[in-house]
């Protein structure tokens, strides 16, 4: 199920919601149907700032190297 970012013709809520394909979604807040699915910008990657600590002799288990 996708999420997707709504916003409430009519009172103005913005919301976010999981939607199965079948089901219409309605406001949180007042429970209209009329909704403008807004543009969602997807989350950057993450990416790890540190550099990994080198395995330990004998191995931590962890590793992905034999």
């Amino acid at each position: 199920m996708p999420i997707y970012d709504y916003q409430c013709s009519d009172c103005g809520n913005t919301f976010e919601m999981l939607v199965k394909r079948e089901s219409a979604p309605a406001c949180p807040k007042c429970g209209s149907v009329r909704l403008d699915k807004l543009l969602s910008i997807p989350a950057p990657p993450v990416t790890h700032s540190a550099p990994e600590a080198p395995c330990q002799p004998g191995g931590c288990g962890a590793c992905r190297f034999g």
